[in-house]
Formats: C-alpha cells, structure tokens, sequence
C-alpha cells in the first residue's frame, strides 16, 4: 500500500510506516525522545499543588467552577 505524497512526506510504503513508528516507540520507551517539552506551572497551579487539592477540590474553596480552574491554569 503506497501513502499519499505531500510536499512534506515521501512516499512510503505501510510497512516502511509501520517500522519507522515502531521505531520512534522504542527510542521514546528508551528515553531517546527527539524533543521534551517541559512547562512551570502558574501561580493557581502551585498554589492548589503545594495544597495537596484536586482541581474540584481547590474550586470548591475558591467558590468557583472546576472549569473555570481549568482555565486559569
């Protein structure tokens, strides 16, 4: 089975697909992951985590939505 070419993909076949992902699985099980995107969590983040509370939780002591939580943080 041969993939559609875009102008950013070769053509491949499904096995070469299938071996080219098996691939990437083991080199991100493996800890060789090509990129690590890391993020420091915001002051309403820290706060609830430094707490120990669940998002219901710290919304329920804020008087707000867990929703609304969500997007704060």
């Amino acid at each position: 089975m041969k993939l559609k070419t875009s102008k950013y993909a070769e053509t491949m076949s499904g096995e070469e697909l299938g071996n080219k992902l098996l691939k990437s699985v083991k080199e991100m099980r493996s800890g060789k992951a090509a990129r690590v995107t890391k993020f420091a969590a915001n002051e309403v983040a820290s706060a609830r985590l430094k707490n120990g509370l669940s998002h219901t939780e710290f919304a329920q002591v804020l008087q707000i939505s867990a929703r609304a939580l969500q997007e704060w943080e």
